[in-house]
């Protein structure tokens, strides 16, 4: 018994000292709706980065249109133009936020007849 005991409180002393020099954890919060994925990059209240992209989940897997990304005091749209699974637009905010605010995308693909159709409004909320 003896020895099970020291074997676990030196490893537990072991784990707390990585744990005390690990660098700061970094998180993202991602979030997905039809056909369009949004993550918001940053930990806890503080924002670095919202990203979009068209996922591999929904049933388009690529599109002509733009997309948009807005939160509570941005809002952002990207170039009409082809969107594929590998494409990505970002928006750089480095800014601190308050728990439970949103940061979303919309992707909206160009119809045959002009008109735009939304594919997906994901939506994140604060702390991430």
């Amino acid at each position: 018994m003896g020895k099970v005991r020291t074997a676990s409180v030196a490893l537990t002393a072991a784990a707390a000292a990585l744990l005390m020099i690990a660098p700061a954890a970094h998180a993202d919060a991602s979030g997905i709706n039809g056909s369009i994925a949004v993550t918001a990059a940053g930990n806890g209240g503080h924002v670095t980065q919202v990203r979009t992209k068209v996922t591999s989940v929904g049933p388009y897997l690529a599109f002509y249109g733009y997309f948009r990304i807005f939160g509570p005091d941005y809002s952002v749209t990207s170039e009409t133009r082809k969107w594929g699974q590998n494409s990505l637009y970002y928006y750089n905010l480095d800014r601190d936020y308050t728990n439970g605010q949103k940061h979303c995308s919309e992707g909206w693909s160009l119809q045959d007849d002009g008109t735009f159709k939304l594919l997906g409004r994901p939506c994140v909320e604060n702390p991430i």
